[in-house]
């Protein structure tokens, strides 16, 4: 799950077309960016009992794959938020490079 969750942000987000190397580099910053704001909002999502599993799970081992596999079964649409984050910051980022080029 958390390969494919990095395959949709790397497609929106337009890194695919980078180097391999520079995709990399553009994944940690920018993905981190995006998995803030999809946990900011799963977290809104999930019940007090679910926060505390996902926690359990966070200090046992903090593996992206186990905590998104997770999520994703607690979260049916976890794809489609994360995708609607991913496209935001695609959004601002282009709003940005506008302002700046005018």
């Amino acid at each position: 799950m958390f390969q494919q969750i990095n395959n949709n942000i790397i497609v929106t987000l337009g890194i695919n077309t980078l180097p391999i190397e520079q995709q990399k580099e553009a994944m940690e910053k920018l993905g981190a960016i995006v998995y803030q704001e999809v946990m900011l909002r799963v977290l809104d999502i999930l019940s007090e009992e679910e926060k505390n599993q996902f926690e359990k799970i966070i200090e046992v081992d903090p593996d992206p794959e186990i905590m998104f596999t997770f999520l994703g079964e607690k979260v049916p649409n976890l794809d489609q938020i994360v995708n609607e984050k991913a496209q935001k910051l695609r959004d601002e980022a282009s709003d940005i490079l506008s302002e700046i080029g005018k």
